[in-house]
């Protein structure tokens, strides 16, 4: 046994020579594990898997039903075989349509990146920085050949889509109804997501010929999701707004930046540069947020940024207290307005599919840094409103929200739709702040009281007259017994 070593304050240490050997083995192999200079998790990363505390609350709700798209599911599982098929069907129907190889399709890939000064790796490299996993499993070969099919199924369903006479009557999508509610589902899951600079490069790369020069990819898509009540409102009116800010898409350029809040706005580039930059749109979940997000005119002070103290009554207390509903036109559903005793909300069209598009709304701006919580907020609101089936009921006789849902199975809805996540900053404080202004005020509650009981209608009216000049009768005959 080795004699203790003598420690710099005159203590001696026992330590062995075994210590000292497995202490230099355990510096070697910590040292060897640090990533200097390197974060396991790229700034990039914006497609993720949604964390288990969001995910158990409806797991439904997260993952794909029919397709798998990207590397974060298993294309393996026998429930995607089918559309396995149909991908590869898909591709095939393009080379025919474009009359050329598989081969040389892919030569043409790599000349579109040569035009970027990008190779493969490159290509592949950047890509995979979307993706919050390492995906070391995945060669580099098979990574390529996913985006590949993926990308190309994708831009064939919404061509099709698109265009009926471009169908084949032997598409098992369009020949079945219930496929289309299907695919709109996966396609806008948080982990069933495509970058969007692959999407718009193999977009561009298969442009055919007859193509109208005006259906950009953002138009192609929001077209299709316009036909998803739940979807139609905002798709339209972003529809629009493109329209409207430029004669047609294809001859400007779109470019889409960050305002400062981090949202995606539209900005137009004379230049006509190409429409491949870091801080645009990153994918198809992240372009129907920004149709929701995009005319929405923050409600936000920073004297009001405490959400505790900013939580507003029950539709039904407000209601109570004289707070009128109506259902407003604007163009995003997030477009809320409070003045002079009216709460204007325009309609949520409620189906199947808009539990799992708000969650995965929301979990992507809880998991990614560059998208602030705007969904998340119109959640928090309109879960202050809704408590109880009597709100819901009431919200959908003012026409504030669709009648797909019973009233019990609507507000367990909004209950529960953003559980177990962080509200960094909420849109809707100075709403809020106005709403409780208003609401306390005591004339206001009784100036509802007497409406609702007594001048709801002609025999209450009548009756209440009738009882005011009984009442100055019985004064008036009192004063003069008196004074007698």
């Amino acid at each position: 046994m080795a004699k203790g070593i003598q420690t710099s304050i005159g203590h001696t240490s026992n330590v062995t020579k075994d210590d000292v050997g497995g202490l230099e083995a355990l510096k070697a192999t910590m040292k060897a594990k640090l990533r200097p200079n390197i974060s396991p998790f790229s700034a990039k990363c914006c497609i993720f898997r949604v964390p288990p505390l969001l995910r158990r609350h409806n797991p439904e709700a997260y993952g794909p039903d029919i397709v798998s798209i990207g590397p974060l599911h298993s294309r393996r599982h026998k429930k995607f075989q089918a559309t396995e098929n149909v991908k590869q069907w898909y591709l095939h129907n393009l080379l025919s349509r474009m009359n050329i190889s598989l081969e040389i399709f892919i030569e043409r890939i790599g000349k579109v990146l040569d035009q970027e000064k990008e190779c493969f790796a490159e290509f592949e490299k950047r890509a995979r920085d979307f993706y919050a996993e390492p995906l070391d499993h995945i060669n580099q070969d098979d990574f390529i050949e996913m985006m590949i099919l993926d990308g190309c199924f994708i831009m064939e369903f919404f061509r099709n889509f698109y265009d009926e006479e471009r169908r084949d009557i032997n598409d098992p999508i369009f020949n079945m109804d219930c496929m289309i509610q299907y695919l709109f589902h996966d396609l806008l899951l948080l982990e069933n997501q495509l970058p969007w600079f692959v999407l718009e490069r193999l977009y561009n790369l298969t442009r055919n010929y007859d193509e109208p020069d005006d259906t950009s990819l953002i138009v192609l898509m929001l077209k299709a999701f316009s036909s998803h009540p739940p979807l139609h409102h905002n798709s339209h009116s972003y529809l629009c707004y493109l329209y409207d800010h430029g004669d047609k898409i294809s001859q400007t350029q779109k470019k889409y930046g960050d305002d400062e809040d981090g949202e995606a706005v539209v900005v137009v580039d004379d230049d006509n540069d190409d429409d491949d930059h870091d801080d645009g749109l990153l994918h198809i979940l992240d372009l129907i947020r920004t149709s929701i997000v995009f005319p929405f005119k923050c409600q936000i002070d920073q004297s009001f940024e405490n959400l505790e103290e900013q939580l507003i009554p029950t539709a039904t207390a407000l209601s109570e207290a004289g707070v009128k509903f109506r259902n407003g036109t604007a163009e995003s559903i997030m477009n809320i307005e409070f003045k002079h005793g009216v709460f204007t909300i325009p309609q949520l069209a409620i189906g199947e599919l808009t539990e799992s598009i708000f969650r995965n709304l929301i979990a992507f701006e809880q998991c990614y840094h560059g998208r602030s919580p705007k969904i998340t907020s119109y959640a928090v609101l309109m879960d202050n409103l809704i408590c109880s089936s009597r709100d819901m009921k009431l919200l959908c006789e003012n026409e504030v929200l669709g009648k797909w849902l019973s009233p019990e199975d609507g507000s367990q809805f909004f209950n529960k739709l953003y559980n177990d996540t962080l509200l960094r900053k909420f849109y809707y404080s100075e709403l809020c702040f106005r709403v409780n202004t208003y609401y306390g005020k005591g004339w206001s509650k009784w100036l509802e009281i007497l409406n609702r009981e007594y001048l709801s209608n002609p025999w209450k009216i009548i009756s209440l007259v009738a009882a005011c000049i009984l009442l100055v009768l019985t004064l008036l005959q009192t004063y003069y017994t008196v004074h007698q």
